[in-house]
């Protein structure tokens, strides 16, 4: 009998072991919420007008993907409400230890210095856009990776960048005989958000 209620008595604690590890494993496996923020704004040199976009991005708006080549990082709002869309590349042979670190934009005043190149789109409609390379144009900013956890793979961290002197891309898609000039700003942070691999 007293062999019996101790195997009874084990029995019971060994599911009550089990039970709470289950309850660690799925408290530890809880992901924490993914967050991004892009703000653009257009400051236009022959006015003092600035037109501005604010978007709180949801997961499906924002990629981190690696591949054998580069780490990208796109933020691109769901069309067609939204008109802004970014891009970061930065080349395998570039990225700091752990990705974490600053990453300043390569563009025509820096190009051997830069580390990160950046493509900017603004769309027209669903169909049409116009895009701004940092390959040809002169940018100045940076991408920060600010947090790295290589077991989560969840990376956070901030951008901003200045775009200058360029052809107003509200302009691109009609026939103005002088079309105006402006500098655009382009900065924003993500929290959470997670690397794949391509």
């Amino acid at each position: 009998m007293k062999k019996i209620i101790l195997s009874t008595w084990l029995l019971v604690i060994t599911f009550l072991c089990v039970s709470c590890d289950k309850e660690k494993d799925e408290s530890t496996s809880i992901m924490p919420k993914v967050e991004a923020t892009m703000e653009r704004s257009f400051n236009y040199l022959e006015s003092a007008e600035e037109e501005k976009a604010v978007y709180s991005l949801s997961l499906k708006e924002m990629q981190l993907v690696s591949d054998e080549e580069k780490l990208q990082l796109n933020f691109a709002p769901s069309q067609p409400a939204t008109i802004d869309a970014l891009v970061f590349n930065i080349k395998q042979a570039d990225l700091l230890h752990g990705y974490i670190g600053t990453y300043t934009v390569r563009s025509l005043s820096n190009n051997k210095t830069g580390r990160a190149d950046l493509t900017y789109y603004h769309y027209y409609n669903k169909t049409s856009k116009s895009a701004l390379f940092s390959s040809g144009n002169r940018m100045e900013g940076q991408i920060e990776i600010k947090a790295y956890n290589a077991s989560t793979g969840l990376a956070s961290g901030s951008f901003e960048v200045t775009i200058t002197n360029v052809t107003d891309p509200t302009s691109y898609g009609s026939n103005q005989e002088k079309p105006r000039k402006c500098n655009i700003t382009l900065k924003g942070k993500f929290n959470n958000l997670k690397l794949a691999n391509a």
